[in-house]
């Protein structure tokens, strides 16, 4: 009769293995903070300048309904 061995995972092993996961998860969650707030940043950059192309947020709103309308 044969046995079927399963290898056995120390504990040290298994937190090693837990603590490199852990660093992956803290440094892929800060790098998806970082290219979101860069994200932001040049949504907010863009709205800025639209604004100042347009004259002022109330000419930016007009011009906006009038190029969805085609008025």
């Amino acid at each position: 009769m044969t046995s079927v061995t399963k290898p056995r995972t120390t504990s040290k092993a298994k937190e090693r293995e837990q603590a490199g996961l852990d660093t992956v998860s803290k440094s892929s969650l800060a790098i998806m903070g970082g290219i979101s707030a860069m994200i932001g940043l040049w949504a907010a950059a863009a709205f800025v300048g639209a604004m100042f192309v347009a004259g002022g947020p109330f000419e930016l709103v007009k011009s906006w309904f009038s190029a969805i309308t085609g008025m």
